[in-house]
């Protein structure tokens, strides 16, 4: 796989090189002779990239080439970064208040910033000068291995970025009614007789081995065979303390902290009592029976009543063999048949809502359904790459002759597919897929946050969270991210794709389970990183990491930022939310590249550089969760497409005024002290009826007060835009509802907080004579006496 990702990176690096060679950079920096020449070297390596690609597992002098020519590419790519920087920092600072004291250049006398701008001037020329030779050379070498160019198009397809709907998040499941059904009866024949029953799954990658457990867990539930469903995903990490911790968070998210392990065993007792579970263990490798045998003694400890089972998913007989009751509770997993395959194929490429299918294409499509040899991940994957080719017969026949499909075996097979599908992928979706082999097995990551990652390392462009999506949905449907849930809107990444050595590693991802890598990563390789994950770790702000796209600490343990992170100019994502940092440094204020700024739930953190964030012009995505941590003249970051929180008041955010320009908000919006707002007008000025990408709203008033003296008016004033599907209201003590509230349709209720369906109640008129004061009260006798469901209804 390694092989096939290197020429689509260097293509996407270059890609990259192109688009930032603009007209104000050549302008700025009178670039133009010597960037004539490198244009002309750009365009004659991009064309013959396509013969690199295919030479390349035939020729080493060709793949070794590709190599150097990715090393230029990255070079190149931040040497015009670095001058695209340049360019922003005096627009920055011309907006800054007159008379305020500047940290750079620009501040100093006038015969001062000219020597500045001068020797700058001459030491990114010398860059851009080398980069041009280094290209040069890379172009003769090219003409010498005798590479040409491609004049023939490779069959490619055009994937519709919106096609993806819920249809495809819930694929029908082909051929697993009697395994299904066969596990049911085993959970269902034991339940009464044992503390616990463990039923082993076992089958090769990509059989459904999960799948079929989530079918069997939502039967065996609406059936009432088991009062709880814990689901835990052991992977590789096959720790009690970390499974019993997992269970006792999915049981109650407000104890997922503990780290004790006595404390956690309490607790899981406390939640586990008089009741009978059903355990899934996902994805299980260990093959040490002891370790095995130390979490069974604890769930049986933590267990009082008989009839609670697990269900272990597992590719190894031998794992089977020592979680499993008996040999009589393992069911193994068959392959599908052809039919079947072709089936699943079929509802993948043209959707359920197809009346039917060109004879010519279904004919094709049963013969590439026996290349699948009974692996419905295969059909799957096959069927989404088929799809994307809207439907063209030259492209299914080139998947039907391809030799890629040809393995002996099953394992190798699925892998072939996989790879065949990677190959016909838009060149725009290949380097966001790769990106996620950094991730380790299993790994979980909020698609809004995946998003930003490929944002920050230049994947999108100029586009937007929205287009993100698309291409996260446009991967979604080829199959190459599994287990989406739909209400966390997380996924789960499987690594199929192997980097390189470490001396040549860009992105690096370490947590306590290969904190090693550190060791052996030195701080001269560090240099070339362009992401950096640490998780729950140590980190030395010692390393030089001048190259930095992406800075991830969440969870780290850090106590402080270094003051030097301001220099790291090409940094667009940066996360530290979640430690025990004191001050957010000032120096971040120079970042004029961060696209996204995260320091939620961050208790130590007393400094934050409040008044200074409005330099962070490119910014977009901004998330806190303390109203002191509230940036002022938010107002001037008019790219903003999330902003976790807006706080109201001289103190704190500012006037409720500065949101009427950041018109790009989406998702959901926090608006808190809402009694800082003097009126009705002054509410409208932040144009909440303009804002139609925001998903959700809450308005929220102080707690503690007596009197709502214009609660009325200033919620008259933020009326938001009518498609919005949910709203929450807290500490509102007006006497009325204005009319945009009562004459609104929320789709979904559910998203409202339980206090707010009885505000909604009061305002249909469902439930009358009481005031505000008295909607919890209310609220809690209705749900004692089940209304609750028949409120929801009435909204």
């Amino acid at each position: 796989m390694a092989d096939i990702v290197l020429s689509f990176v260097v293509d996407a690096a270059l890609s990259r090189v192109v688009s930032l060679i603009t007209d104000e950079i050549i302008l700025a920096w009178n670039l133009k002779d010597d960037l004539k020449g490198l244009q002309e070297s750009l365009t004659m390596i991009r064309a013959v990239l396509q013969d690199a690609e295919e030479q390349q597992t035939k020729r080493e002098p060709v793949k070794l080439w590709l190599k150097k020519l990715r090393e230029v590419a990255y070079e190149a790519e931040d040497v015009f970064d670095e001058l695209a920087y340049e360019n922003l920092r005096p627009k920055v600072e011309m907006q800054e208040q007159s008379g305020r004291e500047v940290n750079n250049f620009f501040s100093f006398s006038k015969g001062t910033r000219y020597v500045k701008k001068a020797a700058l001037h001459v030491k990114m020329a010398h860059k851009v000068k080398n980069i041009n030779e280094l290209l040069n050379k890379i172009k003769n070498e090219a003409m010498g291995y005798g590479l040409q160019v491609v004049t023939k198009d490779r069959i490619m397809p055009q994937i519709d970025l919106d096609r993806v709907t819920d249809s495809v998040l819930d694929d029908p499941v082909v051929g697993r009614e009697a395994d299904v059904s066969k596990i049911v009866n085993l959970l269902n024949c034991s339940n009464d007789q044992q503390v616990l029953t463990i039923v082993s799954i076992v089958g090769m990658g990509g059989l459904g081995k999960t799948t079929l457990a989530k079918l069997v867990c939502q039967e065996v539930m609406e059936k009432k065979f088991f009062d709880l469903k814990i689901w835990v995903c052991v992977s590789d990490n096959f720790d009690d303390q970390r499974i019993l911790g997992e269970m006792l968070q999915a049981l109650n998210v407000n104890t997922g902290g503990l780290t004790n392990k006595d404390a956690v065993l309490q607790e899981l007792e406390k939640a586990l009592e008089g009741k009978n579970f059903l355990l899934v263990l996902d994805d299980v490798w260990n093959e040490v029976s002891k370790r095995w045998d130390g979490l069974k003694t604890r769930l049986v400890k933590v267990s009082r009543n008989t009839g609670n089972a697990i269900v272990v998913t597992t590719r190894s007989e031998q794992v089977a063999s020592i979680m499993e009751t008996s040999t009589r509770y393992r069911h193994t997993l068959n392959l599908l048949s052809d039919d079947e395959c072709w089936s699943i194929m079929k509802e993948r490429a043209f959707g359920n809502g197809e009346a039917s299918i060109p004879l010519d294409l279904e004919c094709i499509g049963k013969e590439i359904a026996k290349k699948c040899r009974g692996v419905p991940l295969a059909a799957k994957v096959l069927g989404g790459t088929m799809g994307g080719f809207k439907r063209g017969k030259e492209a299914w026949l080139s998947i039907m002759n391809s030799n890629v499909l040809n393995s002996p075996d099953n394992k190798d097979n699925v892998e072939s597919v996989l790879k065949l599908s990677f190959d016909h992928l838009p060149p725009f979706l290949k380097p966001c897929f790769a990106y996620c082999s950094i991730f380790p097995k299993d790994f979980n990551i909020a698609k809004k946050e995946l998003v930003q990652l490929w944002m920050a390392e230049g994947f999108l462009g100029l586009s937007s969270q929205d287009e993100g999506n698309k291409y996260f949905n446009a991967l979604l449907q080829n199959c190459f991210f599994q287990d989406v849930e739909r209400d966390s809107e997380t996924l789960t990444l499987e690594n199929r794709t192997t980097g390189d050595d470490i001396s040549s590693t860009r992105r690096l991802y370490v947590d306590s389970q290969n904190a090693t890598t550190l060791i052996a990563f030195s701080k001269r390789d560090a240099k070339k990183l362009r992401s950096l994950f640490l998780k729950e770790i140590a980190f030395d702000g010692s390393w030089k990491l001048k190259r930095l796209r992406t800075l991830n600490l969440e969870r780290a343990k850090i106590e402080e930022l270094p003051s030097s992170i301001g220099k790291l100019k090409h940094l667009r994502y940066l996360n530290v939310s979640r430690t025990k940092i004191e001050v957010l440094p000032e120096s971040i204020t120079k970042l004029y590249n961060l696209q996204t700024l995260k320091f939620s739930w961050c208790n130590s953190l007393k400094e934050v550089p409040r008044d200074e964030m409005c330099n962070l012009i490119s910014l977009r995505h901004i998330e806190f969760s303390k109203d002191d941590h509230m940036p002022s003249m938010v107002g001037r970051l008019t790219c903003l497409e999330t902003l976790s929180l807006f706080v109201v008041g001289p103190d704190k955010g500012g006037s409720i005024e500065e949101l009427k320009c950041l018109n790009q908000l989406s998702g959901e919006l926090r608006i808190n002290h809402l009694e800082e707002v003097r009126d009705k007008e002054e509410a409208k000025k932040s144009n909440l009826q303009r804002k139609t990408k925001i998903r959700t709203l809450q308005f929220e008033w102080s707690d503690g007060r007596e009197v709502g003296c214009n609660d009325v008016e200033v919620l008259e004033g933020l009326e938001p835009h009518p498609n919005i599907e949910g709203i929450a209201i807290m500490n509102y003590l007006g006497e009325k509802f204005p009319p945009w509230l009562l004459m609104m349709k929320i789709p979904s209720a559910e998203i409202l907080p339980e206090y707010s369906i009885i505000w909604w109640s009061l305002c249909c008129g469902t439930v009358s004579g009481v005031n505000n004061s008295q909607c919890l009260d209310i609220f809690l006798v209705l749900k004692y006496f089940g209304y609750l469901e028949w409120i929801r209804s009435e909204v």
